[in-house]
């Protein structure tokens, strides 16, 4: 049969069980319960060191269906936690007001949300963005008309290049950074724009109709394709003349 022991703080007799082992004492036991003497403990900690850096649940009784936040000390409904995957009760550490809060520190810590964000995308503070924009006038590095709003980075290597305005920086993408395409869609604007030119010319002069040749077309009038080979046969005068003999002969005959 299990004997027990007298606790103070329990004012109460309690198992030996609930104590923990103490050989400086008679009875081999404690002189507090084990629930006690945690709880003398971690105040004379308190006492002494001030609160603790993190918090930890301890002995509170947090009912299914709750979680305890260790910000504000509080146990809530598991729907006043933000969502996640990475713990195994799916849902984040901190009750949504202390997440936020915790949010908001690290952006201030960090310069505010425009550091932030350039810093973990780009590699670079707000003040370098500053002293990009400041050296390129304010505008895009490309068409230098238009402000520069957006930072271009290559894609392949994550470098900062410049900065460019919301047009330039998206036909960039648009066209995959490739310069040979670039290259032909700027002698293909090139091209029909000097058709235009001429055409506009030509009908200014009183010389029409006129139609725009399109780029590798053979001239107007030839029934020549491009890439294709010439069917037609170049006949002289003597060519001619062998072939009436040769056909009035085959008549003769």
């Amino acid at each position: 049969m299990e004997y027990g022991k007298y606790c103070t703080d329990c004012g109460a007799v309690r198992p030996a069980s609930a104590f923990t082992r103490d050989k400086r004492r008679k009875d081999g036991l404690a002189f507090y319960c084990r629930d006690h003497a945690r709880q003398r403990v971690r105040e004379s900690k308190l006492r002494r060191l001030g609160p603790p850096q993190s918090r930890h649940r301890l002995d509170r009784v947090v009912p299914d269906g709750s979680k305890w936040c260790p910000d504000c000390d509080q146990i809530k409904p598991f729907n006043d936690f933000p969502g996640t995957r990475a713990n195994a009760s799916g849902r984040h550490t901190y009750c949504k007001p202390c997440h936020n809060a915790r949010g908001r520190a690290t952006l201030e810590k960090q310069g505010g949300s425009r550091s932030y964000h350039l810093k973990r995308r780009y590699g670079i503070t707000a003040d370098d963005a500053d002293q990009m924009l400041k050296h390129q006038g304010g505008l895009c590095a490309i068409c230098r008309a238009a402000p520069a709003v957006h930072v271009d980075h290559d894609h392949a290597t994550g470098a900062v290049r410049a900065l460019l305005c919301f047009n330039c920086n998206g036909g960039l993408g648009q066209f995959k950074d490739d310069p040979g395409v670039l290259r032909a869609a700027a002698d293909y604007v090139r091209f029909h724009t000097l058709s235009q030119h001429v055409l506009a010319a030509c009908a200014a002069a009183g010389i029409g109709p006129v139609r725009a040749i399109r780029p590798g077309e053979p001239p107007v009038g030839s029934d020549r394709r491009p890439g294709g080979r010439s069917t037609s046969t170049r006949t002289t005068g003597r060519t001619s003349g062998s072939r009436r003999r040769k056909t009035a002969g085959e008549a003769d005959g």
